[in-house]
């Protein structure tokens, strides 16, 4: 897997990952963004920086109860300067927007049912050297006693330039992470229900749609939202097909083609954009989606879409038209009158 800057659930939210880590470095260091650097003496303008790459992103593993798994996790320093980078574990969770962004759960205590955190050993602090990698081994320890299905914690490392935070006590800090999803062997429950499946306008952030039956022309977005009731993550995937009974063929749309996951006790929207703008007329869709090998999901929808606009002023054209050709008939015919009258 290729070397990214950034984590993620999904290569769709690869990107979403920066502002929860930029967060996180808000509650992980001791600097305030601009308020540390006016609190404290400029850098010297040979300061290197911060920069780490971490690979792979995402890490999916499998084990037994009472099992000890190992991953490595590969570390980079990109910049010009030696870093000192702390490596940690978390839990993670699903964000409550529905988006799919992982939430991290920073320094709470207290182990919950999905928590992984706690299995695993000690993540090793690192000096790096200017573009040095090393490769880490990460153990955990899965109990004897851990529950059957999903467990997600998210292993981070946050560098500072070397010496500084030394120096001053005050330092501004990066920080990237891999999500692990590891699935627990035994008495698994695979369950995701269709709870929403709609037409709408989305936003130009294609995140929030606007449902409703009745639109004035394309493009047209598709809702879905899936609730995992099962006890592990699931990646479903599948089309939307959408269908006009008397007007052109039925048009195709891929539902979640990156794989991203719905994590357990969680709600994931998808939203799916049909570019076409010309449609007319009364449209049907089919949603048919597949997860843990065979089991399957159907929802279907309806929607109409008529340009009212461009309608009504086809109906006043024409009307105008209609009017002033009934003028120019009547003065045409005042004419005919007039011209027999003069013979």
């Amino acid at each position: 897997m290729g070397w990214v800057t950034l984590f993620a659930m999904d290569k769709r939210f690869v990107g979403k990952l920066l502002a929860v880590l930029g967060a996180t470095l808000v509650a992980t260091s001791i600097s305030v963004g601009a308020l540390a650097s006016a609190a404290v003496p400029q850098a010297p303008k040979t300061n290197p920086g911060q920069g780490l790459e971490i690979s792979p992103p995402l890490i999916e593993l499998t084990a037994n109860p009472g099992q000890t798994v190992t991953t490595q996790i590969r570390v980079r320093n990109v910049t010009n300067g030696a870093l000192q980078v702390t490596g940690e574990a978390d839990d993670f969770g699903a964000n409550s927007d529905e988006s799919g962004t992982p939430q991290i759960f920073i320094n709470e205590q207290g182990e919950t049912r999905y928590s992984l955190k706690y299995w695993i050993s000690d993540v090793p602090n690192l000096l790096l050297a200017p573009q040095e990698l090393k490769t880490n081994m990460i153990t955990i320890n899965v109990p004897a006693n851990a529950e059957p299905g999903g467990h997600y914690g998210v292993v981070r490392f946050t560098g500072v330039p070397a010496g500084i935070g030394a120096t001053s006590g005050v330092s501004l800090s990066a920080s990237v992470g891999a999500l692990i999803l590891l699935t627990v062997n035994g008495d698994i429950t695979h369950q995701l229900n269709t709870i929403q499946f709609a037409a709408g306008n989305a936003t130009a952030a294609d995140s929030d749609v606007k449902v409703a039956g009745f639109f004035e022309h394309g493009p047209i977005s598709f809702l879905v939202r899936l609730q995992n009731n099962g006890s592990v993550h699931e990646a479903p995937h599948g089309s939307i097909v959408m269908k006009n009974a008397v007007f052109g063929p039925s048009q195709t749309l891929a539902v979640n083609a990156n794989g991203g996951n719905v994590l357990p006790a969680s709600i994931r929207r998808f939203v799916q954009t049909m570019p076409n703008k010309m449609l007319f007329g009364f449209y049907t869709a089919k949603l048919s989606m597949v997860y843990d090998g065979n089991k399957t999901l159907v929802a279907n929808t309806s929607f109409w879409v008529i340009p009212w606009k461009l309608i009504l002023l086809v109906l006043v054209g024409l009307l105008v038209l209609g009017y002033l050709l009934k003028i120019g008939i009547r003065k045409y015919n005042e004419h005919i009158i007039a011209m027999a009258r003069r013979r």
